[in-house]
């Protein structure tokens, strides 16, 4: 019979930590964001023409950034348990996130970027190659 394996707290490596808060940081960004599209679509409605086509598009934008936000807390606590699975999650989301600010690169938006092309390499190249972390997923 197959046992799991499972990780005491102490054994996740420091920077996996981080990781995980830094997915946290964003959970609550994109919640706030979320409940704002919801709470302000009825100000644009009555703003900006075909309101209620506009309102609705706020609703679900709202509605998708709060699923990001569930999403990402599943991510963060899975990283903070040392779970692999959201590793390999996060990996995919870096080089994802890599490809996406070479091709905002080649449009011609360099500096943002730049910044996100080098956190997301960093952060998929710790979880991917670092010795501490592969032995402890």
């Amino acid at each position: 019979m197959a046992t799991k394996k499972t990780i005491s707290k102490s054994a996740v490596p420091t920077g996996v930590k981080v990781i995980s808060v830094l997915y946290y940081i964003g959970v609550v960004i994109a919640l706030i964001a979320g409940i704002a599209l919801i709470a302000g679509s009825a100000s644009i409605a009555s703003i900006i023409p075909f309101g209620a086509i506009g309102a609705s598009l706020f609703v679900v934008g709202g509605i998708i950034l709060i699923a990001f936000a569930g999403l990402g807390f599943f991510i963060g606590r899975g990283l903070w348990k040392g779970q692999n699975w959201a590793r390999i999650v996060v990996i995919i989301l870096s080089v994802l996130g890599i490809l996406s600010a070479l091709s905002g690169m080649i449009q011609g938006e360099v500096l943002g970027n730049l910044l996100g092309l080098i956190i997301h390499g960093v952060i998929g190249a710790y979880l991917l190659f670092n010795k501490a972390v592969k032995a402890a997923f």
